[in-house]
């Protein structure tokens, strides 16, 4: 194994390295000792500071938790350079879990973490293996493969599976184990659909479906679930299904923390909006939407069912859409196995090109670095200490796409000039690119991808929460940002699509009710709105 080492400034702190002759072939580790012991963040009954295992950082996570000043924690990264995760079915998921799991019981570890959605799914199992706080298997492998989520939390919606075709358009078609709609094409027509399934298919070749099939069946015989489906064989399991696009009026999201006796908390995290031909536009924390009863029991029933297949001591981010029509009702989008990118204070990392304010980096140096001390918390079996910004209400989070309908050199199309001034002015707190503009061109493929348009990249911002002022802002953003205003991009816009009033949206919004006896006195005094 080959263990990789950034240079780091004189100022950082020094960073511990694991021999390469002590690790596993191809694992590469990054040990970050503990720097301070503060009582008040370390859960009770630890002497000294527990040592976390992290499961597949980025670089940027890594770099950012070394630079952390005081850190009571130890910190184990356990990397892959062949993970990516824009493309997770290259990955051998199974050779990794073997060897983290070897590494952890090897260290000791006392947790088992990660960021993102299917490194949590490996965590899921290693804890699990470990008998280590934390979700089930079952449970996270439910958020990763929407097909068995659509089984056991919407078994009213009609699923297909290759190859069959949809019986209607316009349809969806979903990849497991990925996440930010890397594996997701929206079919607007019958026209469209053998078009779609091929670009699907192109991601999975021959051998890696096969492979991520002998993955789940293995580790779901090991703890017991596999005849749950009626999986008798690797192949009985579905990795990619087909269902159907909702008529709806919105796409929100909500927050979700699960303590150890299976309380929860719920915040709002936002809207999702959309623009032409469903692309989504942008995300929005918080939401527009309005908090009603219905509401919070629809997405406390969504919440249970998790909870009652062992989904404990983590956070869940539920997306959902309220449906078109007279009456009020909700239908399941995803269940991503994380704290919301839009809950974190620092909510960037996940490409390695990401370019980031200058503004943005001095005022925010000192903040929590997603979530971490939480996620490490709840990773030990301890409750969460803090909600994110929750003495920040009336700040706005952004995360606004950038597309483009023209095809070309992206010298010709898109101002990068422009774009790094606003970074370093501070209009912009980071951009985060796509493949597209590392290569630095439009191809037809790249529109095909989202019906007509193609993804540049994400831009983030924070803003005070006026809708008209947010709006305003982002349409100057995205006028300077491209050559010939008029034309050639996408506009983003927020929408207040139940129109002007109070949403319901307060410190305490979607809580459990406090005389609920879903809610523990603990967890109710510590809600507040997630920004």
């Amino acid at each position: 194994a080959i263990l990789v080492q950034t240079a780091a400034a004189a100022s950082a702190p020094p960073i511990s390295w694991i021999q390469p002759a002590l690790l596993p072939r191809a694992m590469e580790v990054t040990m970050l000792e503990a720097n301070a012991h503060d009582a008040e963040r370390i859960p009770s009954g630890f002497d000294g500071s527990p040592v976390v295992a992290v499961i597949l950082p980025s670089p940027k996570y890594v770099e950012l938790i070394a630079s952390q000043d005081a850190r009571s924690f130890t910190y184990h990264h356990l990397q892959h350079p062949q993970y990516s995760m824009l493309d997770p079915f290259a990955f051998d998921a199974d050779e990794f879990v073997e060897m983290a799991l070897a590494y952890c019981r090897e260290h000791r570890v006392n947790a088992v973490m990660a960021f993102d959605c299917f490194p949590t799914l490996l965590s899921s199992i290693i804890r699990e293996a470990l008998q280590l706080p934390g979700p089930s298997f079952r449970s996270v492998f439910l958020c990763c493969n929407k097909y068995y989520m659509r089984r056991e939390l919407t078994p009213a919606v009609p699923i297909g599976v290759l190859p069959a075709s949809p019986s209607s358009f316009p349809a969806v078609l979903k990849v497991s184990d990925t996440q930010f709609y890397v594996g997701t094409r929206l079919c607007l027509a019958a026209a469209d659909w053998a078009g779609k399934c091929a670009e699907i298919k192109q991601g999975l070749p021959t051998g890696r479906v096969e492979k991520r099939q002998q993955f789940y069946y293995k580790w779901a015989c090991h703890f017991g679930w596999a005849g749950t489906y009626g999986w008798t064989a690797p192949s009985d399991i579905t990795l990619v299904h087909i269902e159907p696009l909702f008529a709806n009026v919105g796409e929100y999201q909500c927050e979700v923390v699960v303590h150890a006796d299976g309380s929860y908390l719920m915040a709002d995290t936002g809207d999702i909006e959309h623009g032409p031909k469903q692309v989504i536009t942008i995300f929005k924390t918080p939401g527009t939407f309005t908090i009603t009863p219905v509401l919070r029991e629809w997405l406390a029933g969504v919440v249970e069912r998790l909870v009652q297949l062992g989904y404990k001591t983590a956070a869940m981010d539920v997306e959902f859409v309220r449906l078109q029509g007279a009456g009020e009702a909700y239908q399941l989008i995803e269940v991503n196995s994380r704290y919301s990118y839009m809950g974190n204070y620092i909510h960037f990392g996940i490409a390695a090109q990401a370019e980031v304010g200058l503004g943005f980096d001095a005022k925010n140096k000192p903040k929590e670095v997603r979530n971490l001390l939480n996620r490490t918390r709840l990773a030990l079996g301890a409750p969460h200490l803090t909600m994110p910004s929750r003495d920040a209400v009336g700040i706005s989070k952004l995360a606004a796409m950038v597309y483009t309908d023209r095809k070309g050199s992206l010298e010709t199309i898109f101002d990068k000039e422009a774009l790094a001034a606003m970074l370093a002015d501070w209009t912009l707190d980071a951009f985060a690119p796509t493949k597209l503009y590392v290569r630095g061109d439009v191809t037809e493929a790249d529109l095909r991808e989202y019906n007509g348009w193609a993804k540049i990249g994400v831009l983030l911002l924070t803003m005070e929460d006026d809708l008209e002022a947010i709006n305003s802002k982002l349409d100057g953003v995205m006028r300077r940002l491209f050559f010939g205003s008029e034309r050639g991009f996408l506009p983003v816009v927020v929408i207040d699509e139940d129109g002007p009033g109070a949403t319901g949206l307060n410190p305490a919004a979607l809580q459990v009710a406090e005389d609920d006896e879903r809610a523990s006195p603990a967890a109710a005094s510590k809600c507040c709105c997630i920004l």
